[in-house]
């Protein structure tokens, strides 16, 4: 954590549990602290403005959401979006337009979207006669994996559409410009880009930041719609926490640190390769990705091993287990992974190697009615099995991080006709 964020939580809590006073102010504010804190770091980073947030990433995409859009528009999006955009679709009763994206069959995750796929996406012909409202990508994936984002922002613009990026999990790409990492959305001038601190930063939970560039979605826009959403009383001590994770990357020697954690995570994973180890190539350096189906492993058995042998895992899937390395210095990840590893391969009979299929979606489709229509009519639950054929009344997320499993709406909770 920042030292000034370990300093305050040394002190009484009725020092830093404060209401919104004058002097403080809160991220909508015209005056205050927080207000300046923000205006500092826009400059900083050559933003039009930027507000701190206290309901996690999700809340302020949903606040740029309703920026972009108003009721009865189209937004289109990619099918590894989270969960948080189709709850604004709701709320809104927005159309989202979902598009396919490369799969890999040997890790089952999609992958990052080049710009030759992205022009056959908006020149598909259901796009001909629907005026987009705005469209929403996902950079990084949560297992790491990092588009050309600039490119498909260039291709956005060209269309006067503009863009907002869910970069939660690559806040910390904005300060690593020579580290030879993913360029961040915000640099790459994305209309809205939003981060969540406390994933790829280190602020605590529920921290997060909403960027604003251009001219396509206004100001006013922005300001109202986190006024609409947020809390009336954000807590100051995660405020404090938004300005002193950004001030913590920013600050030389710290940066320095990060620097080092950064060559470190990439040496990781190179030794680890080096040992025979199948792990998966990614953009992130910390996020370290274990591909056990190639010996028959599933990861939800390579996590239970894990995680009772002390090595805890951020996800697991079907195919693959994703560790976190985080900013903190690690004691031998290379050797605990590498002797557990061997262990699991001794304990857990390999099978032949799992293969996933490529999920059948066209790659373009519309929902058969609006996510809004769909929760507010009448439904019922059934097995999954006897879902299809029939329109879900929510999203399938079989985990965190809510990123939707299935097709639109017609699998699991369904509505009657």
């Amino acid at each position: 954590m920042p030292r000034n964020i370990i300093k305050l939580l040394r002190k009484y809590p009725g020092s830093w549990d404060l209401p919104e006073l004058p002097e403080l102010g809160s991220p909508t504010t015209e005056k205050g602290l927080v207000v300046e804190a923000q205006n500092y770091f826009s400059k900083k980073f050559s933003t039009n403005q930027c507000w701190f947030g206290v309901n996690g990433a999700s809340g302020l995409i949903q606040s740029g959401i309703l920026a972009m859009a108003k009721r009865g528009n189209y937004l289109l999006m990619p099918r590894n979006i989270h969960t948080c955009v189709i709850k604004a679709c709701i709320i809104a009763n927005l159309t989202p337009i979902l598009f396919d994206i490369e799969y890999s069959e040997e890790t089952g995750h999609y992958l990052p979207i080049t710009t030759e796929w992205f022009k056959k996406v908006l020149n598909n012909k259901l796009l001909n006669d629907i005026q987009l409202a705005g469209i929403v990508l996902v950079n990084p994936y949560y297992q790491g994996y990092a588009s050309d984002i600039e490119s498909l922002i260039y291709l956005s613009h060209e269309r006067n559409i503009p863009v907002l990026v869910d970069e939660a999990h690559g806040a910390y790409f904005l300060f690593c410009d020579n580290y030879g990492l993913p360029k961040s959305a915000v640099s790459s001038k994305a209309d809205l880009v939003v981060h969540s601190l406390h994933k790829s930063l280190n602020g605590l939970s529920q921290t997060a930041i909403l960027w604003h560039n251009g001219t396509k979605v206004e100001h006013e826009n922005v300001q109202q719609s986190i006024n609409l959403l947020q809390t009336t009383s954000p807590n100051s001590l995660l405020l404090s926490s938004c300005e002193e994770s950004l001030n913590d990357w920013i600050e030389i020697n710290s940066l320095r640190n990060f620097q080092k954690r950064i060559n470190i995570a990439k040496n990781t994973f190179d030794e680890l390769f080096k040992r025979g180890i199948p792990v998966v190539r990614n953009d992130d350096p910390f996020k370290i990705i274990l591909n056990t189906g190639l010996y028959g492993i599933d990861g939800f058995s390579a996590d239970k091993f894990f995680y009772e042998n002390g090595l805890i895992a951020e996800l697991p899937e079907m195919m693959t287990i994703t560790f976190v390395l985080g900013f903190a210095k690690q004691k031998n990840f290379v050797g605990i992974l590498e002797n557990l590893w061997n262990k699991l391969l001794l304990t857990i009979k390999p099978h032949k190697q799992l293969k996933n299929i490529k999920p059948p979606f066209k790659s373009i489709q519309m929902p058969f009615i609006t996510p809004s229509e769909a929760w507010m009519k009448k439904s019922y639950k059934i097995p999954i099995k006897e879902s299809v054929g029939k329109v879900c009344a929510e999203i399938v997320c079989p985990y965190p991080p809510g990123i939707p499993f299935s097709d639109s709406w017609r699998n699991n909770r369904s509505r009657k006709s």
